[in-house]
């Protein structure tokens, strides 16, 4: 797969790499800050669906390249950790839309609280699982083979 003759994987990754941090640190602060939460409203849950939906997309994409260099096995681990991935962003995606529908009508503070636990897992989750996968990636681009 390719965009006007690079690897696509190479220009996906940087959405991947960009959207799901900040949508994951957007999470945190909506779930733990009242004022977030009338700011960024349907912004966390639409970078979180947005995120999740390029993740396949990349990983395929990553894929066709891996293919195409004839599967080195210095991109295992990178390959390894980018399986991860999309579990995460699918959590991320469905915990953040659910507080987000919540918060729009619910008041119940346990609910509310249960939700951000929620929402602060899978955000540190996938913020984890994105700096691991993109740190073994450059370490198989630039770093020693």
């Amino acid at each position: 797969m390719q965009i006007n003759g690079l690897p696509a994987h190479v220009l996906l990754v940087h959405a991947v790499v960009v959207l799901l941090p900040l949508t994951s640190l957007a999470a945190v602060l909506v779930s733990a800050w009242p004022a977030a939460q009338r700011k960024l409203t349907f912004l966390v849950p639409l970078g979180a669906v947005i995120g999740a939906a390029v993740v396949p997309i990349t990983t395929r994409a990553g894929n066709d390249l891996a293919a195409r260099l004839g599967n080195p096995p210095f991109i295992k681990a990178h390959q390894d950790y980018g399986d991860k991935v999309l579990p995460w962003a699918v959590a991320l995606a469905v915990t953040t839309l659910v507080q987000w529908l919540y918060l729009r009508q619910g008041s119940a503070t346990v609910v509310r609280v249960v939700l951000g636990l929620l929402v602060v897992g899978s955000a540190v989750g996938t913020g984890t699982i994105v700096v691991l996968t993109g740190d073994s990636g450059a370490h198989a681009v630039w770093g020693n083979r």
